[in-house]
């Protein structure tokens, strides 16, 4: 599932202040859909997906299967899918399948998710689960926090990441609204450290491993990246090119590289590591017009959306393509793709595609 926040709505949530960027863009250019794509999309539909409301979280990382959430009669919940055979691993049931609905990240062993129990809270009311896809152990590692009245703290919005089996979250806990924990929780050893408590915005993992969040140091700054050692909680300086950055907070990664929508929801940016200045491979047109903080990137591709259109980037040809729908997940084996929802539905019955990316047309000339 993607939870889209869009400029205005993500500057009250996300507190994000404008701020500037680094890099010169080199030549991108938006490139003409390949005429195999339909043909591509249309062979890889899920069947579950038109019998039932899937709405895809994560891949799997093994070009079979992926995370997501289920919405049926039969079961309503968190599950994993095998694409081609539609056959379901039923993770954990939603207690209500009204209300319920989640998002998380996997790292190849563990799959991690906030699951919000609101449609009207802004997502202040979450539980944090884990589940280890190779026993099929369950936890509950982590929950939002209530004040006196009994009333839930606000929390900034972003899915848990997880890498090499450290989870991480950020979480309200204070009463303006904006005070916040960032927890590293150890998979293995089923502890739970908070390696910030201040004005965090949600946390993330960068190759080290090192923990990572947005936060403004002073009323109405502009936020800046920090950082700190996930197994002590020791502050440490944010890697390379992430230390520049001023007003971004909807930046995703892949544990190296990372990509983001600029600090007006403008544009967006891509760097192939954190040593190396990120560079701005797309601009939002016309004026007025954003980049919602959808953006996910997986080695070489990164996937995003733009006033209801998707399009998916080719970061080695400096092309991007307009996908034909909307681009829900990515990872480094499959790009999943979901038709568009037409008016307003609580559930809605999408077509899910699920296309190994060694079956992903090469975008064509620009």
């Amino acid at each position: 599932m993607t939870i889209r926040t869009f400029p205005v709505l993500g500057a009250l949530i996300l507190c994000s202040a404008a701020g500037a960027t680094h890099g010169t863009a080199p030549r991108w250019c938006r490139a003409r859909q390949p005429p195999s794509w339909h043909r591509v999309l249309a062979s890889s539909v899920v069947s579950l997906s038109r019998r039932a409301s899937v709405l895809p979280i994560a891949g799997a990382g093994d070009g079979r299967r992926f995370f997501a959430q289920l919405y049926s009669p039969d079961f309503s919940g968190v599950v994993r899918i095998d694409a081609r055979t539609s056959r379901l691993t039923r993770i954990r049931r939603f207690p209500s399948a009204r209300n319920d609905q989640a998002d998380g990240s996997f790292d190849g062993r563990w799959f991690v998710w906030n699951e919000y129990h609101s449609l009207s809270d802004f997502f202040a009311d979450f539980t944090t689960f884990a589940w280890d896809s190779r026993t099929g152990t369950l936890l509950q590692i982590g929950a939002a926090k209530k004040d006196l009245d009994g009333n839930f703290w606000a929390s900034p919005w972003r899915q848990p990441d997880v890498r090499n089996g450290l989870a991480t979250w950020t979480q309200g806990v204070g009463p303006d609204g904006e005070t916040t924990e960032v927890h590293v929780y150890n998979l293995a050893s089923r502890t739970d450290r908070i390696v910030r408590t201040g004005h965090a915005q949600g946390s993330f993992f960068v190759a080290g491993p090192i923990a990572v969040w947005p936060e403004s140091l002073a009323p109405g700054g502009r936020t800046r990246m920090l950082a700190a050692n996930p197994y002590t909680g020791e502050e440490v300086a944010a890697p390379g090119s992430l230390a520049r950055l001023r007003g971004i907070s909807a930046l995703f990664t892949d544990g190296r590289t990372f990509a983001y929508p600029s600090a007006k929801f403008i544009s967006l940016w891509w760097s192939p590591s954190t040593r190396t200045a990120p560079h701005r491979i797309f601009s939002a047109k016309p004026p007025n017009s954003y980049v919602d903080n959808s953006v996910r990137i997986a080695g070489r591709f990164v996937i995003f959306s733009s006033l209801g259109r998707g399009y998916v980037a080719d970061t080695r040809l400096h092309r991007y393509v307009k996908i034909g729908g909307d681009p829900a997940a990515i990872d480094r084996k499959a790009l999943i793709v979901s038709s568009w929802t037409h008016g307003k539905h609580l559930h809605p019955r999408n077509r899910i595609m699920f296309v190994p990316l060694r079956s992903l047309p090469p975008p064509g000339r620009c």
